[in-house]
């Protein structure tokens, strides 16, 4: 029996007049609902506004369902779609004075609904349930009847790979790629699981809040960082079966909290690339853009955790969250509620790296100890991370470092960014492509010179971040100044 309908059936028999079933998957929802049904014996209804029962003056009004559900017997309602009635105040009315009745004949409704509205006026009368999205056994179950009815034999050893694969797919999703990749004809070949992976892209980027980033970045992409990398790496087998053997828990995350350009979003991505696992990133800004910020954020993290082990990022966290502790409204803190109760209370496999530029936004929640496993404060590059930046992005735009001078790059641009530091190099290129030559460095000495680094304009706030950071958070580069000092005699 499925753990929402033994929830359901137990509800019912507790004398639950109403629970609030939140899904995109109608169909699965119906059976579960109809599992409860059977358990305890009851007959289950369906109502819709396009129902056949239901005649045209009635799509828009639900009064007479809710006329008929006072005289309904024992059982289940569901009721499709009904969250677009709970902003009329006369339904909400008609069900406060139904909730006795539904309670007297043990009749329950089940609101069935990929959007949460709840009115106030409901709010403690109404249970809310999320139906999770196919578990592991689920798509094995339904990857076991797609071979059936498609009447192919799977490789057992590749079985294993195309379950994995789907998760994160709803029911009906996987079924239609579980099917695609059935019928490709030829046989069985490895691109069969790249289909299905390539189909959870397509799903997670029809979200409004979530993005699927492909993997093409590493520790050795990032220049400097090299407590975080150190960091990183002594994790890297944190989700293998044999350290949860050896009792450790997952890791939980990072937080990243410094200067803008820097390289905090870059390690997110490295982080991700070095575990070999999928990076997702939610946008907190595109979360409270819809109808219903807390709705859309539990929807979101229903899908992240169905895809673990994942890594999660979270960029610019602090403006996200704004305000949640203090004049955000009640909205924001309600959303913010449910994203630090995850944070901290989260069991699956999913590495959270969130960055912050400005620490006097950041609700003083975040910073509290078992949300992160550790604080990093990401400072401007010192001079032998200027010479590991400019070298990174020489190579990657396919020039070899040792034929420009590094040393004399690293020490010209004091107080620069990484990001600066790229644009440098970039902007060198064009100068060079213009004149039709190959770079040099002095291509990039000048247009170094060009550029006014960040600290320029806001040296006041990056020293009292460092000021901020001294007590409160680890340093996320080795601090070599020691070392400057003895090569230097």
């Amino acid at each position: 029996m499925h753990p929402i309908a033994q929830e359901l059936s137990l509800m019912a028999t507790s004398g639950y007049p109403i629970a609030y079933l939140l899904t995109w998957e109608e169909q699965r929802a119906r059976r579960i609902v109809a599992e409860s049904a059977r358990e305890l014996d009851r007959k289950m209804a369906v109502w819709s506004s396009t129902g056949k029962s239901t005649t045209k003056e009635d799509r828009n009004d639900p009064t007479p369902i809710l006329k008929a559900l006072a005289k309904a017997p024992a059982g289940m309602t569901l009721l499709l779609d009904f969250h677009v009635f709970l902003g009329d105040a006369q339904v909400v009315r008609r069900i406060r004075d139904l909730v006795p009745t539904l309670v007297k004949n043990h009749h329950m409704l089940v609101i069935v609904s990929p959007v949460l509205v709840l009115p106030d006026e409901l709010e403690k009368d109404v249970s809310v349930l999320e139906l999770p999205l196919p578990s592991h056994d689920d798509l094995a179950r339904l990857f076991g009847q797609v071979c059936v009815d498609e009447k192919v034999i799977f490789p057992e050893e590749f079985t294993e790979s195309m379950i994995r694969a789907a998760r994160g797919l709803t029911e009906n999703e996987a079924k239609r790629v579980f099917t695609k990749a059935l019928r490709k004809g030829g046989g069985f070949k490895l691109d069969d699981i790249s289909l299905v992976i390539e189909e959870k892209k397509k799903s997670i980027r029809k979200s409004e809040v979530l993005d699927f980033y492909d993997l093409d970045e590493s520790l050795e992409t990032v220049g400097g960082l090299d407590q975080v990398k150190k960091w990183v790496r002594s994790r890297a087998r944190s989700f293998d079966d044999e350290a949860a053997k050896f009792g450790l828990p997952p890791p939980k995350g990072l937080l990243l909290i410094g200067v803008q350009g820097c390289g905090k979003s870059l390690t997110a991505k490295a982080v991700a690339g070095s575990w070999h696992l999928p990076l997702i990133r939610l946008d907190l800004g595109a979360v409270f853009g819809t109808s219903s910020a807390e709705s859309a954020l539990r929807r979101a993290l229903l899908v992240i955790e169905s895809l673990s082990p994942v890594v999660l990022w979270v960029d610019e966290i602090e403006k996200g969250f704004a305000g949640a502790s203090g004049q955000g409204g009640l909205g924001t803190a309600r959303v913010f509620g449910t994203f630090i109760t995850w944070l901290q209370e989260k069991t699956a496999p999913v590495f959270v790296v969130a960055t912050a530029n400005e620490v006097d936004m950041m609700p003083p929640e975040l910073l509290r100890k078992g949300r992160f496993d550790e604080t990093f404060f990401v400072d401007l590059p010192d001079v032998h991370e200027r010479r590991s930046i400019i070298s990174i992005h020489l190579r990657q735009r396919n020039r070899d470092p040792d034929d420009f001078d590094l040393d004399a790059l690293a020490e010209q641009t004091e107080h620069y960014s990484g990001a600066e530091l790229e644009q440098g190099v970039v902007a060198g290129l064009y100068r060079a492509f213009e004149q039709g030559r190959e770079l040099e460095t002095s291509d990039v000495m000048k247009e170094l010179d060009e550029i006014v680094p960040l600290y320029a304009t806001y040296e006041e706030k990056i020293k009292g971040l460092r000021e901020w950071a001294k007590d409160r958070a680890r340093k996320a580069s080795e601090d070599k100044s020691l070392v400057d000092l003895f090569d230097s005699e």
